[in-house]
């Protein structure tokens, strides 16, 4: 049969091998290949391909696995709607800068946002009082790196905490050590409004929440998070607690938002 295949189609044995390398994606010895095109319009031509290298095979399997994530994020914590709907239109363009701080405000988590690298994780800090848009840029910021293709997830705190709860049911359809294994590995967690949650009880020391909070922002370590919060240096790591707060200041860049509460300022009465 062999003989029979070189006769009939020759150019099958005048493949060629043209170089060796080792793949920096993958680490395999990648072979490159000339084969003429034996047949059609191309006849004659070279066609290079090469044979080892499996990146290719790899980036197929990350994205069906980011494909499985993003289904189950949607499942476990979007279906609860921790999103409200009048933060649903927030982007960068649509942010009030009415004051210089807030202007870095914007130019920080656009910055954020634009050399977001998943190699080199930072977290941000969005702190200042209510109403100044760290919610609106934070959620921009999510909007934006899901349209790059990447899985961000806006969260509040408090809704988070019932969503964990909701797990001890016996007719969820997800466990709590689900639900936090999803949280540990999307791309990008937004934490809104920590410190909103009730953190310590004077019988019990820590509560269940502050637990609650540690294994999060434990579990996205090494990971892209944002914190959004109200309160201030002195008040956070009171409410949180000083284990949380030391792991939330790891690699995390602080961002002060100062101005006047636009929800109120723009309100007609």
């Amino acid at each position: 049969m062999g003989e029979i295949l070189k006769t009939l189609m020759p150019g099958l044995t005048s493949a060629s091998e043209v170089g060796r390398y080792i793949c920096e994606g993958c680490g395999n010895e990648t072979v490159i290949i000339d084969q003429p095109v034996i047949g059609g319009p191309d006849k004659g031509k070279q066609l290079q391909y090469k044979r080892g290298c499996v990146c290719w095979d790899n980036e197929q399997a990350r994205e069906a696995k980011r494909e499985q994530r993003a289904y189950q994020v949607q499942q476990m914590v979007g279906k609860y709607s921790t999103v409200n709907p009048d933060l649903e239109a927030a982007t960068f363009e649509s942010f009030m800068a009415s004051t210089p701080n807030l202007h870095r405000a914007l130019t920080a988590a656009r910055e954020y946002a634009d050399s977001f690298d998943l190699s080199q994780p930072m977290n941000l800090l969005f702190a200042g009082m209510y109403g100044l848009g760290k919610s609106h840029l934070s959620y921009s910021i999510c909007k934006e790196l899901r349209f790059k293709g990447y899985i961000a997830v806006f969260v509040s705190v408090p809704k988070l905490l019932t969503v964990i709860k909701s797990t001890y049911q016996r007719n969820s359809d997800f466990t709590e050590a689900e639900l936090l294994d999803v949280l540990s590995k999307v791309d990008l967690l937004a934490l809104d409004d920590i410190g909103a949650e009730r953190a310590k009880r004077e019988d019990d020391g820590e509560s269940w929440a502050t637990e609650k909070l540690f294994e999060i922002i434990d579990g996205r370590s090494g990971r892209h998070t944002i914190y959004t919060t109200n309160l201030t240096s002195d008040e956070l790591p009171r409410k949180v607690g000083q284990r949380n707060f030391s792991r939330m200041m790891m690699n995390t860049k602080p961002v002060k938002f100062e101005g006047v509460d636009y929800r109120i300022n723009n309100k007609r009465f």
